[in-house]
């Protein structure tokens, strides 16, 4: 049972075999695209955020300290799902639009119970 190796039947070659490796250049276009996506995301969201901290501050102006917490809490959440809500869909203008519209609302509703 005891087995040899033949060194002539197993060589080793002397320089490993390289495969070419293609350079994959992003275009600009994606680099743009990822570049609004960012922007989007962290002002947007920022925006939601402080809409959104004002219309739950307005609503339960009753108790101050509770809804000064809560708000803070809440948009601190709304801003970070806005961040990663803008990367995980497929088309720039759904995530632009999915922006835009709740910051126009809440900003239409911050000015409706504001005054």
């Amino acid at each position: 049972m005891n087995s040899t190796l033949n060194s002539t039947t197993h060589s080793i070659p002397a320089t490993p075999i390289r495969k070419k490796s293609k350079q994959v250049s992003t275009p600009l276009t994606y680099r743009i695209m990822i570049a609004w996506r960012f922007a989007l995301a962290l002002v947007g969201g920022y925006i939601i955020a402080m809409y959104s901290s004002i219309v739950i501050a307005q609503c339960f102006a009753q108790y101050r300290a509770s809804a000064a917490m809560s708000a803070t809490l809440i948009a601190f959440t709304l801003h970070a799902c806005a961040f990663i809500w803008v990367f995980m869909v497929n088309k720039t203008l759904k995530a632009s639009l999915g922006i835009i519209l709740p910051a126009f609302a809440l900003y239409v509703l911050a000015q409706v119970i504001g005054t």
